[in-house]
């Protein structure tokens, strides 16, 4: 399925505990204290499209400058009181930055080519080079130029493999490290952080590895019983500190916690046993201590799990409510719980009228007495537009039954819409075509990825939440029969 969002954003990891104490200061594995002084940053962006600004953001600041029509900039920071990663954006593309007080930054590339040409000189530039350099050679460059443990893992590899494939890449990216750093020398604080941005992403491979085989197989990774020992590696205890200086540092160790999701459930499924929570809770905290991390990490195990796993959630909430210290992730469980449980199986489904594709108003109610078959799609999804030559199949196989396939096209424009219909010849009787300009039907049906398909009893009523695709065959056809028998 196409994600079209995502809940929250993910990431963290570093290396053995032993490395830590010239690694990292003993206050803190994120931050370092220096002395308040301005920042100045300029730039000439070669043959950068107009009609954008560039953007500059850390932490809570925020401050946007114009480009030259011959792609200069230059923005002036009056006082930055410690060293931050910081993040710059002109026209959807990103660069990481590290920022020192007192450092003067000149940054030169060419925009078709962003990435790979991005150089900075003055001063602060060696560590921005760096992170350049890497970055583009380790995360962004063109696939096989280092073999990624994400490119190399097949649904074959066995745990001992992923542990190899990690391994080796992070050892790659710390030798780089090494050898440019000798080179360029640069604070031990942005040291520090270059090492947890590698190793960070080197427990994410590690950690997604039983979900992948999970997903590809279509059964449990045979993991050994000390898989999960790397996390003793790592300052979990400290993660709270790399959230709130920059929003690549927050996604990076949020990204973490997401995944860390198949360390506390390697089945990838939430017990409806209450008492399941509470375990899940006791690994969390001995990992991670009764931190804001820990919460978050719950919070997101949880709201990955609410879709189809409802049941699972809702034995969850009691523990939930009495560990997780976060109001703000209380409330957004809490209501994300009650929108689900609206569309559970026996609910009334949410009422809509929307435009058809020959431009008039058509209501859910305009069909009750008959089974609904419901699809939420759109022409941009390729796996929905996968799914067309099965679904045509399958309205043919069901004509003259009282079932009725609707299709809600979310986030289409009139125009694709109309030509995608055409092209792929959906304009017959055999199904009622619809068009949602934004995802408001979608959103009450609580539907976040595409396609998704529901089955709507002829009550009027939700009686199947996630209903086979048409590409499912059998099942399909047994789901709806089942529903036309009611």
């Amino acid at each position: 399925m196409l994600s079209l969002l995502m809940l929250l954003v993910s990431s963290l990891s570093a290396i053995l505990l032993s490395y830590y104490t010239c690694l990292f200061p003993s206050h803190s594995i994120c931050s370092s204290t220096t002395v308040s002084a301005p920042i100045v940053i300029s730039g000439h962006l070669a043959h950068a499209p107009a009609g954008d600004s560039i953007r500059l953001e850390f932490g809570q600041f925020k401050v946007k400058v114009p480009i030259t029509a011959t792609g200069n900039f230059r923005v002036k920071l009056p006082r930055v009181a410690a060293a931050t990663p910081a993040s710059l954006y002109y026209a959807r593309q990103h660069a990481s930055l590290y920022l020192t007080p007192g450092d003067s930054l000149h940054l030169t590339l060419e925009f078709p080519r962003f990435d790979e040409t991005l150089r900075f000189t003055g001063r602060g530039a060696a560590a921005n080079n760096y992170l350049a350099q890497a970055l583009w050679q380790f995360e962004y460059g063109p696939v096989g130029s280092v073999p990624r443990p994400v490119e190399q893992r097949t649904p074959q590899t066995t745990a001992a493999q992923m542990r190899a494939y990690a391994d080796s890449f992070r050892q790659k990216r710390q030798d780089f490290l090494a050898t440019y750093t000798q080179a360029h020398p640069v604070a031990a604080a942005f040291k520090s952080y270059a090492t947890l941005r590698i190793n960070l992403q080197w427990a994410i491979s590690l950690l997604e590895y039983p979900q992948y085989y999970r997903d590809t197989n279509k059964r449990l990774a045979p993991l050994p019983n000390s898989y999960f020992n790397f996390l003793q590696q790592l300052p979990l205890k400290k993660l709270d500190e790399c959230f709130g200086r920059d929003q690549s540092e927050s996604t990076l160790a949020l990204q973490f916690l997401t995944v860390y999701s198949n360390r506390l459930l390697p089945s990838g499924t939430l017990s409806s046993d209450p008492g399941e929570a509470q375990k899940l809770y006791n690994k969390a905290t001995a990992d991670l201590g009764l931190t804001s991390s820990r919460d978050k990490a719950l919070y997101q195990l949880l709201s990955y799990q609410l879709d189809a796993n409802t049941a699972g959630v809702v034995a969850a909430m009691p523990t939930f409510r009495l560990q997780n210290q976060d109001s703000v992730l209380a409330r957004n469980l809490r209501e994300m719980v009650s929108k689900q449980l609206r569309v559970e199986p026996g609910q009334p489904a949410p009422p809509f009228t929307l435009l058809n594709n020959d431009g008039k108003k058509v209501t859910l109610s305009d069909f009750k007495g008959k089974v609904v078959y419901l699809d939420f799609w759109g022409s941009w999804c390729a796996p929905c537009i996968a799914e067309i030559p099965a679904s045509t199949a399958l309205k043919e196989r069901m004509a003259g039954r009282e079932v009725v396939f609707i299709s809600v096209a979310v986030g289409d424009t009139e125009e694709k819409w109309q030509r995608t219909l055409q092209a792929h010849q959906l304009t017959s009787a055999a199904g009622v075509q619809l068009r949602s300009p934004d995802n408001t039907v979608a959103a009450a049906y609580q539907i976040y990825s595409y396609p998704s398909h529901m089955l709507i009893g002829r009550d009027g009523r939700i009686r199947v939440r996630r209903a086979p695709a048409p590409s499912a065959g059998a099942e399909t056809i047994a789901a709806i029969e089942s529903a036309l028998s009611k």
